[in-house]
C-alpha cells in the first residue's frame, strides 16, 4: 500500500475551529482555563493558546483535551454527525488531520459517524524510526483494534511491559483503559488503522 501526499495544509486542523469548540466546551463545562488544566495535564497557558487560535494541538494534547471535556478529538475538531442520512463520505483530501510537530505522526480521523456509540476510527502514520509518546488511557472498559497496513510496528502496552511486534497484515486487540503508545521501529513510514470502542469488552479466548 502506497503512503499518498498530504499537502502542509491539509496538514493542518482548522484552527480557530477547533480552538473554539474547545473554548465553548469548557465554558459549557463550567470549567475555568485553570480547572481544565487541572484535570487534563495539559497547562492552563497552553489551552488558552489553543483557544486563541495561536498554537495547534498535537495528537496526544488532543486526546489529553477530548477526555478532560467529556467528548471525541473528532468532536473537537468540528465533525458533524448526521444521523438522518443512510451513508456518509468522507473523501482523503476531507481527512482532519493532527500532526505531531516534532516527529512527523500524523492522526487522521477518519469517521465521526460511529461517535454517539462510543467507536472512534483513526489512521496514523509514524515516519520511519519515530514513536508516539504514551497516550492517556481511555475510559475504563474500552478497547482498540489495531491493523498494521503498511510496514513495522512496536505496539507498547502498560507502560512499556507489554511491547508487541506486529507486521504489515498483522492486527492486535488490546485494552485502552491504560497507557498506551506506538514506535516505529523501521526504515520506512508505519501506516495502521486504530479503532477504540468504549462499550465493547471483547473475550480474548473467543479471538480465533
Amino acid at each position: 500500500m502506497q503512503l499518498y501526499s498530504v499537502s502542509e495544509e491539509q496538514r493542518r486542523p482548522r484552527r480557530p475551529e477547533i480552538g473554539s469548540n474547545i473554548h465553548a466546551r469548557r465554558l459549557l463545562r463550567g470549567l475555568t482555563l485553570q480547572d481544565l488544566a487541572d484535570e487534563t495535564g495539559v497547562s492552563r497557558a497552553m489551552i488558552s493558546e489553543i483557544e486563541r487560535g495561536s498554537k495547534n494541538p498535537t495528537v496526544r494534547i488532543a486526546l489529553q483535551l477530548a477526555a478532560g471535556l467529556g467528548c471525541t478529538v473528532s468532536e473537537l475538531l468540528g465533525e458533524r454527525r448526521r444521523d438522518q442520512d443512510s451513508a456518509l463520505v468522507l473523501r482523503r483530501e476531507q481527512h482532519r488531520i493532527l500532526l505531531e510537530p516534532g516527529s512527523g505522526v500524523e492522526r487522521h480521523v477518519l469517521s465521526a459517524a460511529f461517535d454517539r456509540r462510543g467507536i472512534t476510527v483513526a489512521q496514523y502514520v509514524i515516519p520511519a524510526r519515530q514513536m508516539t509518546g504514551a497516550f492517556p488511557s481511555h475510559p475504563p472498559g474500552t478497547w482498540a483494534h489495531l491493523t498494521v497496513l503498511q510496514g513495522t510496528l512496536d505496539c507498547c502496552l502498560d507502560g512499556g511491559k507489554g511491547d508487541i511486534r506486529l507486521r504489515e497484515g498483522d492486527s492486535v486487540e488490546f485494552r485502552a483503559d491504560v497507557a498506551y503508545g506506538f514506535k516505529n521501529p523501521g526504515r520506512r513510514p508505519c501506516e495502521l488503522l486504530l479503532i477504540l470502542d468504549a462499550g465493547a469488552r471483547p473475550l480474548l479466548s473467543d479471538m480465533g
